[in-house]
């Protein structure tokens, strides 16, 4: 059987994209997917966003709705798995919608090749990051005790939206306003931390080598959007 084509639809270079228009476009795009269209990676880094998953209530929030109001960061509800996460601009964000159907219906298996592109990724600019044997930090990667990346997905018919945030050289003192994916005994960091900031790689040249790592991992043809 011949690979799949995934359409690449880069953001990145419209700047920070509110959240709530890259869920309209997700949704377009998973309904292409159930229509029988192609699938699609999106690319892009969001505007400062608290985002809350299906498994969390706003308790793991640690500012007042006044406070994140001035600073210009917005909360929304999400309906992919996992708590609380933070985006906002210099961090990767990767969405695949992707339909699974009928060879990868394995949940577990999608989220250990999403870990595997990410650490694939970090390996490539000099970072040693890897999944954790802690079970509460399932659907991550970490360096250390710090995470450096986080997953969370959504699935519907086989059928996949959301997917992964790379903190590149992202503003990391935001993530203190929340407990990150619930988890209270880990950091968090990002490749401009380990790296330092001037030998940090931009998220331009992150987001090319994750698509390429992400092609093969996936084993999927890659094409740019028309």
């Amino acid at each position: 059987m011949s690979a799949r084509t995934v359409e690449i639809v880069s953001l990145l270079a419209r700047g920070p994209a509110p959240y709530d228009e890259v869920l309209v476009l997700q949704k377009e795009a998973e309904k292409r997917v159930k229509d029988g269209g192609p699938e699609t990676l999106f690319l892009l880094e969001h505007a400062d966003v608290i985002t809350i998953g299906r498994n969390a209530g706003r308790g793991d929030l640690l500012a007042t709705d006044t406070f994140l109001a001035k600073a210009g960061i917005d909360v929304r509800p999400a309906d992919r798995g996992g708590k609380l996460t933070f985006h906002g601009p210099g961090q990767l964000v990767a969405y695949p919608i992707l339909d699974l159907a009928p060879a990868e219906t394995d949940v577990r298996r999608y989220i250990r090749n999403l870990e595997e592109t990410l650490i694939r990724t970090a390996s490539e600019f000099g970072v040693e990051a890897a999944r954790s044997d802690v079970p509460e930090r399932w659907s991550s990667i970490w360096v250390g005790n710090d995470k450096l990346a986080a997953i969370g997905v959504h699935i519907s018919r086989w059928v996949t939206t959301h997917g992964v945030a790379l903190n590149v050289r992202t503003d990391v003192s935001r993530f203190s306003l929340i407990v990150p994916c619930g988890i209270t005994d880990g950091g968090v960091t990002s490749l401009a931390r380990v790296l330092g900031h001037e030998a940090a790689p931009t998220v331009g040249a992150v987001a090319a080598t994750f698509t390429r790592h992400f092609g093969e991992v996936f084993g999927r043809r890659l094409q740019e959007a028309s």
